[in-house]
């Protein structure tokens, strides 16, 4: 697929973005060499089975799904009171934040 110049300056248009002439060629080349890539993946990818997780997928896209505990590693952070206790507000064990949501 080919994106022409003239699309691209129809989505800056609605994107309410003003690109020069130079850009313009700029991003029609990329965006159809992006595309170019998408479709030789598709051709590479017609008929697998890439979404699933069930340990049966083809041998070339091997899907599982792991799990594991959700366990606090101590050796990662050996002394997280510590780093409570660097931030600048602190409070019962816990880093205080700005509020940020309503």
């Amino acid at each position: 697929m080919i994106i022409t110049i003239e699309e691209i300056q129809k989505l800056a248009s609605l994107s309410r973005l003003k690109l020069t002439d130079e850009e313009t060629e700029q991003y029609a080349k990329d965006l159809t060499g992006i595309l170019k890539y998408v479709d030789q993946i598709q051709e590479v990818t017609e008929g697998a089975d890439t979404t699933s997780t069930t340990g049966k997928a083809p041998v070339y896209f091997p899907h599982r799904n792991v799990m594991r505990d959700d366990i606090a590693d101590q050796a990662l952070n050996p002394l997280p009171q510590k780093l409570v206790e660097a931030a600048p507000k602190h409070q019962d064990g816990l880093v205080e934040v700005k509020k940020i949501l309503g």
